[in-house]
Order: C-alpha cells, then sequence, then structure tokens
C-alpha cells in the first residue's frame, strides 16, 4: 500500500492569454489505474464544466491540504477563440480545493464480485460554504462571468454534464486482494471509475431562493441563468451518484473464489476528514470481518472505535466504518484495511507476553541525564507480545522517570535513581493483558578515563552504582567508524574496577568505545561512548640518500644548487609535507609516495664558509620529524655530479682511477664487513 497519489488543480493566467494548469503529484500505488485521456469540447460550458467536475469530487474525497509539492503535468492553453484542449485526469485524486463538514460513501458491491455502484454525499456547512463558492467562481477567470465574485447556474450546469468524463481518469484509492489478510507490496485488485455510471449533482450550491440572488450579467449567459455572491453561506451539499444510464460505476477485476475465499478490502483515507465509509457486500454464507485495522506510516492505530456490522434482510453483509484525518498530521498517510473471511470463527482472546519479552522483575538500563532514549523499536515492541493483531502498551513509571510511545516505538526519559516500570498489553478490541510486568530502571555502571592522546593501553574506570554489580559481564571495543580495535571483557565491579582496552592498532583521532554489559536479570545493555580518548599519531620518519661517493648530496657545477633527495614514511599512512630550510630560506616540497628530492639554492646565504641544511617533515596532526646536514661549499676538492671536461692525469696532478684489482678487493671487504655485521646481530 506504499505511495498514495495526490493532485491539485488550479488555474493561472498570464496578461497576454489564459492557460489552465492541471497539476499532480504522483506516487506508485496499489489503486493505481491508468485511463484513456478524454478530449473536451469547445463550448464554454464545457469547458467550466471539467473544472468545477474535479472541484466537487474533491469535496467528497478530501478536506485540503497544502499542495507545494505538486508538479506539473499538463499545459492547456486558451487561444483566440477559446478552445479548451486535451486534459489527462487519470491518476489524481485531490486537495488543496475547499473542506467538507462530513462526507459519507456508500460502497455496494455487486454479485458479480467484479463491479460496484459508489454513491457519496459531502456537506458543506455555514463559513466553509463561501470558501468553496469563491474557489470555484475563480477557476473561472477569462470566462465570461467567471471570477467576478458571483457563481452561476451555468457553472453549476458544467458540473453535471461534464465532470463524469474526468472522474472517469481518476484513482479511486480503494482496492481489494484475494488472500490471506495482508497490508503492503502486494498486487492489489484495482477498483476504477466507469465514466458511463457517474452523474455529479447538488443542492444549494446556486441558492435560487436567497436574498441577494440576481439574472446572470454577462452577456454569454443561458436564458434562466442565475447567479449569487460568492459571500454567501448558506449550506450546501455535493453529491457523487450512480447514472441511471449505467449499471454500475466502479470496476475491477473479478475475485477468483467471489467472495467465499478470506480477501481484504483496503482503502486510503488520508486527508479524510470526518467522513462514514459504508461498504456492502453481496449474500455469501458465514461471510464476515475477521479483523479490521488503520494505518499512520504503517504504525497501527489504537483505540479507535469498531466498525457497525450488519446483516441485512436479503443475507447482504453491511460494515460501517468512521475515519477523520487532522490537517495538522499531513502529511502523514492513513490506510484503512478490512479483512473478511467466510472461515469459521476463532475467539480472539486477549494478548499476551511472549517468551521474548523481559522477565518480571529484570533491570532496564539506561545512562541517567541521556534524556529521551529509545528503548524498543516497534517491531521488538511487537515481538514480546502474542496476539492475531498488532498490541499497543500502557505504562507508568515512578521518580521521575517518564515513557512514552512514539510511531509505534518505545522511549524512556530517565529521572533520578531507581525507577519502576509497569506496562500492560492492549489489542485491537482494547482487551487487556491479564498480567502486567514491572520492570526496575536504573543506571547501573559509571565509566570514566582521562581523556587525552594514547599510543597503547587506556585505563577504563569502572564505578557500581546501586550495589555489587560483580554478577554483570563488561565487554568494551574500541571502535572509529567501521574500524575496531581488540575488545576486552570483565566481570562487573563490587564496588570499582578498571580494565585496559589497546588503541594501537588505530588510526590518529577520536577512539569510541562499544560497551555490551549483560548478565542475569538484566536486559542487555548496549551503548556507545566518547570519553574524549583519542590515539596519537606518531611522526614521519625522514632520511637522505647518500651518493656514490658518500655525501649527501651534490653541487652544480656552479656551486649554487644543492641536489638532495630521500625517503620519508608515516607508520599511520598520513600526508606528509616536507620543509627544507637553509641560511633562513625555507621551500615546502610535497614527496611523491615515499620518496622526496629537491634543488637547495645557496645564493641568498651570506655565510659561504659551509650550509646548514634542515629537513622537517610533518604529518596531518602536526607531528613532525628534523634532520640537519651540513655541507660544505663547492671548491677544487669537491666532486660533483657531472664529470669534468678533461680527465685529470697523474702528469697533471690529479687523482689516478683506481684499477680494477682494487675495486674488486673494495667489493670484497664491504661484503666481508657486512657479513661480520649481520653475524653480530
Amino acid at each position: 500500500m506504499d505511495g498514495f497519489a495526490t493532485l491539485g488543480l488550479y488555474s493561472a493566467f498570464s496578461e497576454d492569454e489564459r492557460i489552465i494548469v492541471v497539476l499532480c503529484q504522483l506516487n506508485t500505488t496499489p489503486m493505481h489505474v491508468l485511463l484513456s485521456r478524454r478530449s473536451m469540447g469547445s463550448l464554454i460550458s464545457r469547458q467550466a464544466g471539467i473544472l468545477v467536475a474535479v472541484l466537487i469530487v474533491a469535496s467528497l474525497i478530501l478536506s485540503g491540504i497544502p499542495s507545494s509539492d505538486l508538479k506539473q503535468v499538463d499545459e492547456v492553453e486558451e487561444t483566440s477563440g477559446r478552445q479548451l484542449g486535451e486534459v489527462d485526469c487519470s491518476n489524481y485524486t485531490f486537495e488543496d480545493l475547499f473542506a467538507y463538514s462530513h462526507a459519507s460513501f456508500d460502497i455496494i458491491f455487486q454479485d458479480d464480485w467484479a463491479s460496484s455502484i459508489t454513491n457519496a454525499t459531502a456537506w458543506v456547512n455555514g463559513s466553509l460554504s463561501p470558501a468553496v463558492r469563491e474557489n470555484i467562481d475563480g477557476l473561472f477567470e477569462g470566462f465570461p462571468g467567471g471570477d467576478n465574485d458571483w457563481l452561476s447556474t451555468d457553472e453549476r450546469e458544467g458540473v453535471r454534464s461534464v465532470g463524469p468524463k474526468c472522474i472517469a481518469d481518476m484513482d479511486t484509492r480503494l482496492g481489494m486482494r484475494e488472500g490471506q489478510p495482508h497490508r503492503g507490496g502486494v498486487d492489489w485488485n484495482n477498483l476504477n471509475w466507469v465514466e458511463e455510471g457517474i452523474a455529479l449533482d447538488e443542492v444549494s450550491l446556486v441558492p435560487e431562493d436567497h436574498e441577494e440572488v440576481r439574472d446572470c450579467q454577462s452577456a454569454f449567459a443561458q436564458s434562466g441563468c442565475k447567479e449569487v455572491p460568492v459571500h454567501v453561506d448558506d449550506d450546501l451539499q455535493i453529491m457523487l451518484l450512480q447514472d441511471d444510464e449505467g449499471d454500475n460505476n466502479m470496476q475491477f477485476n473479478q475475485l477468483p473464489n467471489m467472495g467465499t475465499e478470506p480477501f481484504t478490502i483496503a482503502l486510503n483515507v488520508t486527508n479524510m476528514s470526518d467522513a462514514s465509509l459504508n461498504f456492502t457486500f453481496p449474500a455469501i454464507t458465514d461471510l464476515r470481518l475477521d479483523a479490521w485495522e488503520v494505518q499512520e506510516d504503517g504504525v497501527t492505530v489504537f483505540g479507535l472505535d469498531d466498525p457497525s456490522i450488519t446483516t441485512l434482510e436479503d443475507g447482504r453483509l453491511r460494515i460501517v466504518v468512521k475515519v477523520d484525518y487532522d490537517i495538522a498530521d499531513w502529511p502523514m498517510g492513513k490506510n484503512l484495511f478490512l479483512d473478511l473471511t467466510t472461515a469459521e470463527y476463532v475467539p480472539d482472546n486477549p494478548p499476551q507476553w511472549s517468551s521474548n519479552a523481559p522477565d518480571n522483575g529484570d533491570i532496564m538500563a539506561f545512562m541517567l541525564g541521556s534524556g529521551k532514549t529509545m528503548w524498543a523499536s516497534h517491531e521488538l515492541a511487537q515481538s514480546w507480545a502474542n496476539d492475531e493483531s498488532q498490541v499497543s502498551f500502557n505504562c507508568s513509571a515512578s521518580n521521575g522517570w517518564s515513557w512514552s510511545l512514539e510511531s509505534g516505538d518505545m522511549y524512556i526519559t530517565p529521572g533520578q535513581g531507581q525507577s519502576e516500570l509497569t506496562c500492560s498489553l492492549f489489542d485491537l478490541k482494547n482487551q487487556e493483558s491479564e498480567f502486567s510486568r514491572t520492570w526496575t530502571l536504573e543506571q547501573p555502571l559509571f565509566f570514566s578515563a582521562t581523556s587525552g592522546e594514547y599510543m597503547g593501553a587506556v585505563p577504563i574506570t569502572i564505578n557500581a552504582l546501586n550495589g555489587d554489580r560483580s554478577g554483570l559481564t563488561v565487554s568494551i571495543t574500541p571502535f572509529q567508524g567501521e574500524t575496531t580495535g581488540s575488545t576486552v571483557s570483565s566481570a562487573g565491579p563490587v564496588s570499582s574496577n578498571s580494565m585496559e582496552i589497546n588503541v594501537s592498532e588505530m588510526l590518529p583521532g577520536i577512539v569510541e568505545l562499544n560497551v555490551s554489559v549483560t548478565g542475569n536479570g538484566m536486559a542487555d545493555w548496549l551503548f556507545t561512548l566518547d570519553l574524549g580518548i583519542k590515539k596519537e599519531s606518531r611522526a614521519p620518519e625522514i632520511s637522505i640518500s647518500k651518493t656514490r661517493e658518500g655525501d649527501n648530496g651534490s653541487w652544480d657545477s656552479e656551486g649554487y644548487s644543492y641536489h638532495i633527495e630521500g625517503t620519508v614514511y608515516d607508520l599511520d599512512g598520513d600526508d606528509i609535507s616536507i620543509d627544507i630550510e637553509v641560511c633562513g630560506y625555507s621551500t615546502k616540497i610535497n614527496p611523491e609516495g615515499a620518496t622526496w628530492s629537491n634543488e637547495v639554492s645557496v645564493v641568498g646565504c651570506n655565510n659561504h664558509e659551509s650550509y646548514v641544511i634542515t629537513l622537517t617533515a610533518t604529518d596531518s596532526w602536526d607531528k613532525s620529524t628534523s634532520i640537519e646536514v651540513s655541507v660544505m661549499p663547492l671548491n677544487e676538492d669537491t666532486t660533483t655530479d657531472k664529470p669534468s671536461e678533461s680527465p685529470a692525469t697523474a702528469d697533471e696532478g690529479g687523482l689516478p682511477a683506481p684499477g680494477v684489482i682494487a675495486t674488486i678487493a673494495m667489493l670484497g671487504l664491504a661484503g666481508l664487513l657486512r657479513r661480520r655485521i649481520d653475524s653480530q646481530q
């Protein structure tokens, strides 16, 4: 039954041309029926009639809700000849038009179990009626006699003659399906309108005996046309009827077993204010109402008056249901379900507590000062009872604690110290469970820790409240988002004890705690704590790669730029930036992966005897590591990465290059030294 369609209709006009705009909001609905478009004639009365017809049926169906979220589906533009084009009314229900004081709907299912005759009457009393007349008159802006603060009989006749064409395209919001009792998510056997069987009528829409009635002033008015000011507050009635020329005005796919097997009637009653729904079914032996339910946004409503059930003289079954809708609850969806069957009657016993319910006398743990806290979801609370239908709860608490039920979910608001909560079960027939249950509400334990940054172990102090809690088991799991650390468990304290959690494997930042407290005589207590614990970030590691000559870097040929490179790593995986400073000048670089490099310029240095280069690696938590290297300036004894233009020889005072044998010897010594070092480790 999820998602019912709603619609609004209004007229909007530019100064140069008149445009009639039909708006709707459409959601998927089990009552959804697509019918063909209808073409309207070109007569002015027919143009007016289709619009007013929409209004009239609206008064039958809805009571008036804001339509700020409607979306446009069609536009019909008038030409100079005032031709009204095609209007598509399919999938509409109605809102934002006018309110009725009371409505009665009679839905009479026929013996073929494939059709029905539906009659409806809406009464608009006193102060509401001027708004109805004004809204109808306002839709005729741009037409002769329209939107002039007078409502005419010409407009009324348009309703009677053309309205059924638009209604036939609209959604009935009514469905029927054979099978065991069910609610949403099924293929419904939808009912839809039949144009040939629809008639519209009214009483006192234009009260011709009113003292202010006059002849219509428009030059295009029909002979005998009368009109009254829209402020007239005479009561009026609007009716949807079975047309004399049709056999029915609703049809649906025939029920396979024609009422002898269980079936459900469903009706979207959203926006139906103060309405009486009268369902009449063909004579079927033992047919009866087995169960019924009203849901608001999917949650059962309790405390409603039972339907009136009558077996007529001819054997037909009549069920009368009263429904209402508070405009302040919009856009809450409200649905009615009637389950019928011919099966033997089974007595509906009062609800009983199930094995899933907390035992009588159990402790229910809550944090004092936590404010309103959900105790049990609608689904969980329903599992505490055994009954043929959904149940409700009636509970009372002491010592400043309070209990509430919201959309089926149960909430507790803690007070002071301990409290006793006593609850009883009630079913849809207001039958109360034979036994109530009483539970103790309290906070049994208090948790604390020294807030701050930690690299490893974090002590958590647990104090017992209201006596010895050594019979409880406490489990604590540190977590960050979806990442969890190791769980530690311990027996509860007699008065006080301490547990240690380990955050060494967590990432830098806030660490929260998932806490589980279990024990005999107490419902499981599961909650989350933030005690101000943070995992401390580890500083990044940075190093400089040596050149082949064993230097920290290499000069360019001019001695003004020193090439330096190395590696950097952050154990926590944080982003790193590197600040390189020399002679008071600094440069910030971002490493590429785990490596970095830079050309350090010494042009701005005043002292050229030596240069101190400081490298500082900083992570995103402002943890940093610094290293310094001292570099001698380039001179005639300093090598560079670039070879000299002419190789030096022994005769020219240069040092001879080592021979092949000497090179092999050095490599061998290096390998020996490495093995000795490894053997000592």
